[in-house]
């Protein structure tokens, strides 16, 4: 199998929210942040996050610790 590199794939759940609908609480801003500082050595191509609010605002916390990693989101199904 020459050629072929191994892939990652990293799933995350988004930060600690209030409620269905809402925002991240100030712990799941900061769960974000410690992330993305984590993540900051790992070759990522992307960032793709869901429609939700709290979705989203996870999925940017975490970008704004990385250089040059792109946000993507998914459209409702």
């Amino acid at each position: 199998m020459a050629g072929t590199a191994t892939r990652y794939l990293y799933l995350v759940r988004h930060g600690e929210a209030a409620s269905e609908e809402s925002g991240l609480t100030d712990a799941g801003r900061r769960q974000a942040v410690l992330l993305g500082r984590r993540l900051r050595d790992v070759p990522l191509a992307a960032i793709h996050h869901g429609p939700l609010p709290r979705a989203e605002q996870t999925a940017r916390l975490i970008g704004d610790q990385l250089t040059n990693v792109p946000l993507h989101v998914s459209e409702v199904a």
